[in-house]
């Protein structure tokens, strides 16, 4: 941002916040009642942040179009983004009296690795178009409030430089029809010390992100081919990922080469988690791409209870879609994810106050759990049920 944007902005936030506390407007009931809501207001710095939407608001002004629509955008009309949000409202959180809970563990096991939050960073690519430091200012975030990370095959740094930077630190791989390539990017994560590979399913065909590809063709939008794809420096062919023949046999064969972890992101229904777990991979992700790929118009939050029944106590399955409040991480605990993912929330962060901002979502986050397991007298992850919610809708 130029110094007079900024100082245009600055100036912007600090007459709201004037607006906000003076006199005056307790005086004006309507003008008091529309605008005196912490909801509206837009935090000067990551610290004075209360939510997730706070920050997304502070990231709506500093960043270009091409970018917002980067992250907001999803396949068709967003109706699949909208109805990974909306179905958390369809549930009720039963809470509990008259328990101590004084003491709270948010740690879990997964893959027999240790969680301090059952709360991931998605993976997320080409996240120097949000902030010059990418992907090392969100993996030194993590790292400091304890939460692993999966790293995008599609990074603008390489898996092995994010590794230096991050805690716990998984590689998320898209399939692609050349081998070598397949052969290069496993075994780069793998050298990294990645303990989990998490093979995207769902992107065999590109989704239609109408709105990324209208705002990322304006003249002042930055190309996101002029950022380097750190992955793929030491690659001599193309770099082609996304393989629409992708099948269950040619997962036999990344099953072969993958010495650590396999997970598959992207599975959503009872049928294509029973063959996952003949397949013999490790554990599950319930995901449909934060609604960017098929427009399918059903949350991954409404799909997450069949695919936990299918593969029983098999596979441990994890979700992502839609999270903004630690009730929505609640809300998925209970009804079977043994952790979630999130991606748009960090990201709003990073455009927002950069690495600060990364770290203050994510200390958002953890509180808001924390704070609902205390109401719902629920002292460990373990603990959290489907007998702590109710059906609305």
């Amino acid at each position: 941002m130029s110094g007079r944007a900024g100082t245009a902005a600055g100036s912007r936030r600090a007459l709201l916040r004037f607006l906000l506390q003076s006199p005056l407007l307790l005086a004006a009931g309507g003008l008091r009642e529309a605008l005196a809501r912490p909801e509206l207001a837009i935090p000067a710095s990551a610290a004075e942040a209360l939510d997730v939407f706070q920050i997304e608001r502070v990231a709506r002004q500093k960043l270009d179009p091409a970018t917002i629509h980067f992250i907001v955008n999803g396949a068709d009309d967003g109706a699949t983004v909208l109805a990974n949000r909306e179905a958390y409202g369809d549930w009720a959180i039963r809470v509990r009296r008259l328990v101590d809970v004084s003491r709270v563990d948010l740690s879990t096991e997964v893959l027999g690795l240790r969680l301090e939050v059952p709360l991931l960073l998605a993976p997320v690519g080409n996240q120097q178009s949000i902030h010059p430091a990418g992907e090392l200012a969100t993996a030194r975030a993590a790292k400091r409030t304890g939460h692993a990370m999966i790293a995008s095959t599609v990074t603008n740094a390489a898996v092995g430089e994010i590794a230096k930077e991050a805690g716990q630190l998984w590689f998320q791989l898209y399939a692609s029809p050349d081998r070598p390539l397949m052969d290069k990017l496993i075994g780069d994560a793998e050298q990294a010390g990645c303990p989990v590979v998490a093979l995207t399913v769902d992107s065999n065909t590109r989704g239609n992100r109408e709105g990324e590809r209208w705002w990322g063709r304006l003249p002042e939008a930055r190309p996101r081919e002029e950022l380097r794809l750190g992955n793929f420096k030491d690659y001599s062919g193309p770099p082609r990922i996304g393989d629409i023949s992708l099948d269950w046999k040619k997962l036999e064969w990344i099953r072969a080469r993958t010495r650590v972890k396999l997970v598959l992101k992207g599975i959503v229904t009872r049928e294509d988690a029973r063959l996952a777990r003949e397949s013999g991979v490790d554990g599950l992700i319930v995901s449909n791409h934060g609604g960017r790929q098929e427009e399918s118009l059903r949350s991954t939050l409404a799909s997450l209870p069949e695919v936990v029944e299918a593969v029983g106590s098999a596979l441990p399955v994890l979700m992502d879609g839609g999270i903004r409040r630690g009730t929505d991480v609640f809300k998925a605990l209970a009804l079977g994810a043994r952790a979630v993912c999130i991606g748009r929330p960090y990201l709003w962060g990073l455009g927002a106050f950069g690495e600060e901002g990364v770290e203050r979502v994510l200390v958002i986050l953890r509180e808001e759990l924390k704070r609902i397991m205390q109401f719902a007298g629920t002292t460990s992850v373990g603990a959290i049920g489907p007998g702590h919610l109710e059906r609305r809708r």
